[in-house]
């Protein structure tokens, strides 16, 4: 080795390794310091006739949420998302994930717990613009949230086949507040712990086919005594095309739900329901789709006079929607929903929305 080319070497490692070093530590700091940070919004227009409640006709802010994302070190991811809402005002959720042990995925912190297919949605992501109405009488417009750790094990199966199990914190039914929980678990007992057990099943019917089977439970006790619990049951038929899979496909979606609470030789049906609901793929920037959907002794928006008692029925609903994504971070979706109680209420709604994200947004689940 030749002196010039030793005293090439001395000189950088004197002075360009510590450089490079310092760039290095720098960039994962910045990494660090700097979580992948998206943000969507939600306006929406309105004409309902029929109701006489103030702030149902004309435009109106339905929510923004802030989202965030970043990993903790190899083991953990933490994520959390903030919603501001001028009704109910902010809500949120934060979590970490770990997907270190294998086959398995440990969540903890406060979020949705993994109910059926439309409970785990966040509004922006809803297909049609109005939850169905069995959510709200049951696990809550936009799911069952709350502070709590759940693991989903991927078994060994042959088919796609996950099962999950959930324990939360307890809760109080607030049905017409912030948070939104038509569910009693707020029992003062040291053991309750509400659970939930969940079963998501996928096969492929043929190459552009999917047929998703699900089975769900959520368990707790009430400060009345009583057990109270919501069984689901969902059913998924999803066709992607190989080729062209960004201009057509359909979704063929139903899901039914149940409210009941029991305890020793008592057993109440407090209300169920279920929706069904087709949404085709016209072309790259079109989807249309059709619902109908039952709730039994439930309560929805279609009482005429506001003054008038919110009485639980039979309700029955049919809207219709087309959207226009003119890219991946915006949509227009116009939409018309008809619903009718057994008091023959009716609740006549066009609805215009306009969603828009930014930055970045995690992916939604299949």
């Amino acid at each position: 080795m030749s002196s010039r080319f030793k005293l090439f070497t001395f000189i950088f490692s004197l002075f360009c390794i510590p450089v490079l070093s310092q760039a290095q530590t720098r960039s994962i700091i910045s990494n660090l310091a700097n979580p992948a940070i998206g943000m969507s919004a939600l306006f929406l227009g309105q004409a309902a006739p029929d109701l006489n409640t103030p702030g149902a006709n004309g435009p109106s802010f339905q929510e923004a949420e802030l989202s965030v994302i970043s990993t903790v070190d190899p083991l953990w991811t933490l994520a959390g998302n903030f919603t501001f809402n001028a009704s109910t005002g902010v809500a949120e959720e934060a979590y970490a994930i770990t997907d270190s042990i294998p086959s398995i995925q440990f969540k903890v912190g406060e979020f949705r717990a993994l109910f059926g297919k439309h409970g785990t949605l966040h509004t922006h992501a809803f297909p049609f613009i109005q939850a169905p109405i069995i959510m709200s009488n049951t696990i809550g417009e936009e799911g069952f949230k709350n502070a709590g750790m759940e693991a989903s094990w991927m078994t060994p199966l042959p088919w796609y086949c996950e099962l999950t199990a959930g324990g939360y914190a307890p809760i109080a039914n607030d049905a017409t507040g912030a948070a939104n929980h038509p569910l009693n678990f707020n029992s003062p007992s040291h053991d309750n712990i509400p659970y939930l057990a969940h079963l998501k099943n996928l096969f492929d019917v043929d190459d552009d086919t999917t047929l998703e089977l699900g089975a769900s439970d959520l368990t707790g006790m009430g400060d009345d005594g009583l057990h109270h619990a919501v069984y689901g049951a969902d059913f998924t038929l999803r066709n992607v095309p190989l080729q062209k899979s960004n201009q057509a496909g359909w979704i063929l979606q139903s899901e039914y739900l149940k409210k009941v609470s029991y305890t020793t030789g008592v057993y109440n049906q407090e209300t169920d329901g279920w929706y069904a609901s087709f949404q085709n793929r016209l072309g790259q920037e079109w989807w249309a789709g059709v619902r109908v959907e039952e709730a039994f002794n439930a309560v929805a928006d279609v009482n005429v006079n506001p003054t008038d008692t919110y009485l639980a029925g039979h309700v029955q609903r049919a809207s219709a929607n087309i959207a226009w994504l003119p890219s991946e971070f915006s949509e227009m979706k116009l939409e018309y929903g008809i619903a009718r109680n057994d008091s023959n209420q009716v609740d006549n709604r066009v609805m215009l929305q306009f969603n828009y994200i930014i930055g970045f947004h995690p992916p939604h689940a299949y």
